[in-house]
């Protein structure tokens, strides 16, 4: 081929560039065994703390340091991804001045060992009840890293604001296991998955406020928001319901409106 050599250049620069661009979404789904975002978080401070004092264990977060006189959240992922999928919904907390911790759970992300893995699990399973079985005991250390994670954030909050917690997907669970020892001023749960026990101990709290999206077609999340919705007492909760059937970061992703609705509606009640 009798290409000018500025052609020539110019074919094989942007040969590359698809090459990379290929070559990224390969590593940021299949690498990992699960859905992460590549996306620029300018606004955050990459930190890691230990679960406990006598646990040498390190969990991993991005810390948006948000005003002084406003409240904190704590931003959980959904158990098919990890923080990096909510860049997007905490980088719209940080715009409204909110102190925002988005952890990695304890075998996710960056909080991972070679003890602590669910890449690991599911390598090294042979059937689904041995996976599950091993991803329970994983998850036995999410209440303990989830205290880990509030103390970190109180500790950057003043103390007269108040902290909230959003939760997605499986994950909601433990935000109501948090509520049960931790004094939480508001909750928002994005497309809950929850067992008959779980919500039974969630009825058990206090009218924490509470901020409900689901999809009309996600069946399971629609019926869990629905009914805690109606049995919640608090003045101040809200429910959103979205036509179709996206859910956990799907159903949020670069919506600008809708988190912009959940920035400010946590503002409300966790600043003073």
């Amino acid at each position: 081929m009798n290409m000018p050599s500025l052609q020539k250049i110019k074919y094989h620069f942007s040969l590359l560039v698809v090459l990379m661009v290929s070559l990224m979404f390969f590593l940021s789904v299949n690498a990992y065994g699960y859905e992460k975002e590549i996306a620029p978080i300018s606004n955050a401070q990459q930190v890691k703390f230990k679960a406990r004092a006598d646990d040498d264990f390190l969990l991993a977060a991005d810390y948006y340091a948000g005003e002084k006189r406003s409240g904190g959240v704590i931003v959980l992922h959904d158990c098919k991804s990890d923080r990096s999928r909510y860049s997007w919904l905490a980088n719209g907390l940080f715009q409204q001045g909110l102190h925002t911790l988005v952890l990695d759970l304890r075998g996710y992300g960056g909080s991972v060992s070679s003890a602590f893995s669910r890449e690991i699990i599911k390598n090294n399973a042979t059937d689904i009840v041995g996976y599950q079985s091993e991803m329970a005991l994983l998850t036995t250390y999410w209440q303990d890293d989830l205290i880990a994670a509030y103390q970190f954030l109180r500790s950057k909050v003043d103390k007269n604001q108040g902290i909230a917690i959003i939760t997605s997907g499986c994950s909601s669970a433990y935000g109501v296991a948090l509520a049960e020892k931790i004094l939480l001023h508001a909750m928002v749960m994005i497309t809950p998955k929850m067992t008959y026990a779980d919500k039974e101990r969630y009825k058990n709290l206090v009218d924490i406020p509470s901020y409900f999206i689901t999809s009309s077609h996600h069946a399971d999340s629609y019926q869990v928001a629905h009914e805690l919705f109606s049995w919640n007492g608090s003045k101040k909760s809200k429910l959103q319901i979205f036509k179709g059937e996206r859910y956990n970061y799907h159903l949020i992703a670069r919506e600008k409106q809708l988190i912009n609705d959940i920035a400010h509606w946590l503002d409300l009640n966790v600043s003073k």
